[in-house]
């Protein structure tokens, strides 16, 4: 399978994020959730997001939707077509919200209203966005059920959450992030509640949607096959920031951040020798609730030397937010690993 590219034609992108920093607020300290994240998405093309968990895929998600409070953005742009989005006030997000921007949840039983019929919560968009009456909107929701591919779509749409399997209720949730034929889908994790098969499906329909409607899609995910399969780009995140960046298969077949190349490390591959321990990365995450000196991943990187403990390593490689390929390591793996005398970074 080929990964998804932008559509012919394509003039500049349709999602744009500049210098982007996103602080939670809790009761006794902040959660730095994101940092200086900059990157693009054009028409008809995947870009996918990953990292562990903790790194802040989800919350880049959130910030992009706007589904954060209006303090948590603290700097940067995020822009839709020609439409800047951050600082709006709620009901022009409303508006952009289903319209311009579809929304796919990892798990679709949080996602969807249990008190309410299949029909109506696929139909709402249509109703709110496009002013379309009850039975207009019945009428399209079961068309994009169809689509989708649920079996039987119009016996469906009286049916309650809880009657449908978990493949089904994700197609629900796809079905009604798409009516409305946004511009931008905002995928996270979509997939990793279902089972291998229906993965593989739902993967599938949001190529052939993808292709039929020509959206920009943000696949967040820590599978880093999905994103090798689907994906045009790729943004590596740790500790809220970006670690690398770039076309997917220079940066899976070159990693140059060595976090990068510690997550490629730890998948199964078929070679793998039957008994052989897979492999993982030393270590945790860091607090984000820290001022965090110097390189994030010093902690845990084996190349790490006294600069990765002080001094946050500038971006290398192709300059610009998108396109070519960069990445943010003192020490990348097309280098020679520091001497083994280098000043290890405090643990």
């Amino acid at each position: 399978m080929t990964a998804a590219g932008p559509a012919a034609g394509a003039s500049g992108p349709v999602l744009r994020v500049d210098g982007l920093d996103v602080d939670i607020a809790l009761r006794r300290s902040v959660v730095h959730a994101v940092r200086g994240v900059s990157l693009e998405v054009a028409a008809g093309e995947t870009v996918g997001v990953v990292g562990e968990s903790g790194c802040g895929k989800s919350t880049l998600g959130l910030a992009l939707a706007g589904l954060l409070p209006s303090s948590a953005v603290t700097r940067g742009s995020i822009r839709v077509g020609d439409r800047e989005v951050t600082g709006v006030g709620e009901r022009e997000l409303r508006a952009i919200r289903g319209a311009e921007v579809g929304i796919v949840f990892q798990d679709p039983m949080t996602s969807l209203n249990p008190t309410q019929r299949i029909g109506t919560q696929v139909g709402e968009a249509l109703r709110l966005h496009r002013g379309a009456s009850r039975e207009a909107a019945r009428a399209a929701a079961a068309d994009m059920l169809d689509l989708v591919g649920l079996p039987r779509p119009r016996e469906q749409l009286d049916r309650f959450p809880h009657e449908l399997s978990g493949g089904m209720r994700q197609r629900v949730v796809i079905a009604a992030a798409l009516i409305c034929e946004p511009k931008v889908l905002i995928a996270d994790e979509p997939t990793t509640a279902l089972d291998v098969t229906t993965q593989a499906q739902i993967l599938e329909l949001f190529d052939q949607l993808q292709q039929d409607l020509g959206m920009a899609t943000l696949l967040i995910t820590h599978d880093m096959g999905v994103v090798a399969g689907r994906a045009s780009r790729v943004f590596v995140m740790y500790a809220g920031r970006e670690a690398e960046t770039g076309p997917t298969a220079e940066v899976f077949g070159s990693a140059e951040h060595r976090y990068t190349a510690a997550l490629l490390d730890s998948i199964l591959r078929m070679e793998t020798p039957r008994h052989a321990a897979l492999y993982t990365i030393p270590g945790r995450p860091p607090d984000l609730t820290a001022d965090l000196a110097g390189c994030p991943f010093a902690p845990r990187c084996p190349a790490a030397s006294a600069v990765c403990g002080t001094t946050y390593p500038p971006a290398a490689g192709a300059p610009g937010a998108a396109g070519g390929h960069r990445w943010h390591c003192h020490h990348p793996v097309s280098e020679p690993r520091p001497a083994p005398h280098a000043t290890e970074p405090s643990r």
